[in-house]
């Protein structure tokens, strides 16, 4: 072994000399790296495998720049997948939603692990992340069911971004190299189109539906355009009829495919709803309709306070609601949108009727205005051009 190959012309350089070392073993080159003293112990690391000595020197280099800088980290053989596993288990006790961590869950399960779990934490590089990202859009997972849309692989680099970003805050790994690597940006990824109906095809679908068991809370949603994990949360004691207002306090959602009570999705979406008169009226009726079904049910009936609930008092599962108004619309022989795709349509109604911007924003609970322009902006060009008309008006009399 040899002690350094750095000249020792320099202070620094002497320092080095002392900190790493060099060695051959076999056919090729290694390093040994003193990082400091525990509990009154010589802290050592071990690198070997080099194919030349200068190759070993460079690394070793590196390596005491690094602790020299303070951004030093010390190898750890820990797989992609073990990481994952116990960033999952954090973000819980870090109050992240639950149907956040079941996406991630599902996404780690079905797309990443399967490709780069085997790899070890502080080996993945950049390429490795884009080769996975060109796997996904040429043939998806290992397993799966072919080619994953832009949009998917966006979702997977975020997740990995967000993981590997923790494990640099926390000092196990020097660098995030998903910034490094290349998805398919944010505007490709986009969600498909949405669709609305016209408020003529919504006056059609609202009165196919009116007498069927979904009908009130089909209607709440088109003229409120709340949420479904809203809808399916909202209780009795957050509506007050005689005021025409509801509350949006808690949500709905499903969670491995179970239901599960909780917050809404964010402080925003916690807000008022006035209500017009003709679904005040519905409401009325739909609570008339469950004192006859909880009459009905006697001691088998679940008092969950919910306004909208199955014939023993339980609430609905938000999936056979979607499932229920894709029966519906089909039936209607209108054109076929998703459930909410209702909640576009009130939003591009209130536009197109001149609300402002920030009213439907705050109806809506979106994050911020800005939100609301991006994704409703189409909305507004024929309500520029009447500004247009008015303001040319003012000025040339």
């Amino acid at each position: 072994m040899s002690t350094g190959t750095l000249p020792a012309s320099t202070a620094e350089d002497a320092r080095v000399s002392r900190t790493g070392s060099i060695k051959r073993s076999g056919s090729t080159w290694g390093f040994v790296l003193d990082i400091g003293r525990s509990n009154g112990r010589r802290q050592q690391v071990r690198k070997r495998g080099f194919r030349t000595r200068k190759d070993a020197q460079t690394a070793l280099n590196d390596a005491l720049a690094e602790l020299q800088h303070g951004t030093y980290v010390r190898p750890r053989r820990i797989t992609l997948e073990s990481y994952l596993n116990d960033w999952l288990a954090s973000l819980a006790i870090a109050g992240r939603r639950p149907t956040t961590i079941a996406g991630y869950r599902r996404l780690i399960r079905v797309h990443v692990s399967p490709a780069l779990g085997h790899l070890e934490l502080q080996q993945i590089t950049a390429v490795d992340v884009d080769r996975f990202y060109a796997q996904l859009a040429a043939a998806g997972s290992p397993g799966g069911r072919g080619a994953l849309s832009k949009s998917t692989i966006r979702k997977a680099h975020v997740l990995i971004g967000k993981a590997l970003g923790d494990a640099e805050r926390k000092g196990l790994l020097q660098r995030n190299v998903a910034r490094l690597a290349s998805p398919p940006s944010a505007s490709s990824a986009r969600a498909p189109e949405m669709k609305v109906w016209t408020p003529e095809q919504l006056r059609t679908f609202l009165d196919f539906v009116a007498t069927d068991s979904h009908g009130s809370m089909l209607r709440l949603a088109a003229l409120t355009g709340l949420r479904r994990a809203e809808l399916c949360g909202l209780r009795w004691q957050d509506v007050d009829l005689d005021s025409a207002r509801l509350v949006v306090r808690q949500a709905i959602t499903t969670v491995d495919h179970e239901p599960t009570v909780g917050d809404v999705k964010s402080s925003r979406s916690r807000r008022v709803i006035d209500l017009d008169p003709m679904t005040v009226n519905v409401l009325r009726a739909q609570r008339k309709h469950q004192l006859e079904e909880r009459l009905l049910g006697g001691s088998e009936w679940v008092d969950s306070g919910l306004v909208f609930s199955m014939p023993d008092g339980r609430g609905w599962h938000p999936d056979v609601i979607t499932r229920a108004f894709a029966r519906l619309v089909e039936r209607s022989g209108l054109p076929r949108i998703r459930l909410h795709d209702l909640r576009h349509s009130h939003a591009t109604h209130l536009l197109a009727a001149g609300t402002n911007v920030r009213v439907t924003s705050e109806r809506l609970g979106h994050a911020s205005v800005a939100f609301t322009l991006d994704v409703y902006g189409h909305v507004l060009p024929g309500q520029q051009a009447d500004a247009a008309a008015a303001v040319a008006a003012l000025v040339d009399g």
